[in-house]
């Protein structure tokens, strides 16, 4: 991500017509507000994506009446998008490459067309509340999104507090794609008003195997100790080779120590946490197999928003032509 190329941007309609700017969720805004900042940070572009569904022409009469529907709800959707594009145009330092795009389809589908298979693109999505429920992505579109896109793709839920700093979590492995992740997070402290932390969890499963071994409790406690030595080490050496010291409000690093789903969810509880950055475990884009535990167990419980990161060999499992 931290030669990102493209920005994909996909931005809904609001419920009530007519259709305008001023509307539309506040995290679609903020999507397309940090998709532009990033954009101009990162010397890249953007691409507002809007995705309208099919107009029934027997719900409307005739062919006729629902291809001028069509084409009258088009109209709009891409007036909605050009207001968007010159508001946000305005705050950036430079010109920006920017496109809209309004298409009909599976939202999920027809964004991926526009990502494309370029891992250094990016797809940012935001949610809407409905009622006391959050109309979440992480649901089918988002869900289908975090599954097949090759790039990172980044959900935005609402945020509790929207002040002017975007306190993220950045839960890595130590593994390469682990090392992604804290590339990722600096480049949006780069970019963005950002309060990083870092986080790596110490498995605790070869130290429950150890105790029933029957190690005595001074044993296990060196090893627990040496563990997270050895990972703080690492840690830190990984963070080494990004530009951390540039992100303005500095990196808090911290170990956790047991799983690692109840441990990023305690982080994220204690620290206030915005964004979540983490790596999936993709296997080559074979089908059913998109995820690791523990992302599938974190991401119904998730109260923040999510940037998910591929690994190098994830391949989209999906025809996009």
């Amino acid at each position: 991500m931290h030669s990102i190329k493209t920005i994909v941007v996909g931005v809904e309609m609001p419920e009530s017509r007519p259709w305008i700017a001023e509307d539309i969720a506040p995290t679609s805004r903020r999507a397309v507000r940090q998709s532009f900042d990033i954009a101009d940070a990162m010397n890249a572009a953007v691409r507002l994506v809007c995705v309208l569904p099919d107009v029934s022409a027997g719900f409307f009469g005739s062919e006729e009446d629902a291809a001028a529907e069509a084409k009258s709800d088009h109209a709009a959707a891409m007036k909605v998008l050009a207001d968007l594009e010159l508001q946000y145009m305005e705050s950036t330092s430079r010109a920006i490459d920017v496109s809209s795009i309004v298409t009909t389809g599976q939202a999920w589908f027809e964004i991926l067309k526009v990502a494309g298979t370029d891992r250094n693109n990016m797809i940012v999505c935001g949610t809407r509340q409905k009622g006391t429920v959050t109309r979440l992505l992480f649901g089918s579109t988002g869900r289908k999104l975090l599954r097949n896109a090759a790039c990172p793709v980044w959900l935005l839920k609402p945020r509790v507090d929207d002040d002017a700093n975007l306190d993220i979590l950045a839960a890595t492995d130590l593994s390469e794609v682990g090392e992604e992740v804290l590339h990722v997070g600096v480049a949006l402290g780069q970019s963005l008003p950002v309060r990083l932390n870092v986080l790596h969890v110490v498995n605790d499963d070869l130290d429950r195997h150890m105790a029933r071994t029957g190690v005595s409790e001074e044993e296990l406690e060196e090893y627990r100790r040496n563990s997270k030595e050895v990972a703080e080490a690492t840690l830190h050496e990984q963070l080494s080779v990004t530009d951390y010291r540039t992100v303005a409000e500095g990196v808090q690093t911290h170990i956790g120590e047991g799983a690692a789903d109840g441990c990023i969810l305690s982080a994220i509880k204690e620290l206030d946490i915005d964004l979540l950055i983490m790596a999936t475990s993709g296997r080559g884009g074979i089908p059913g197999m998109l995820f690791g535990n523990t992302a599938e167990r974190l991401l119904p419980e998730l109260p923040c928003s999510i940037l998910a990161i591929k690994p190098d060999d994830f391949v989209c499992p999906v025809a996009l032509d």
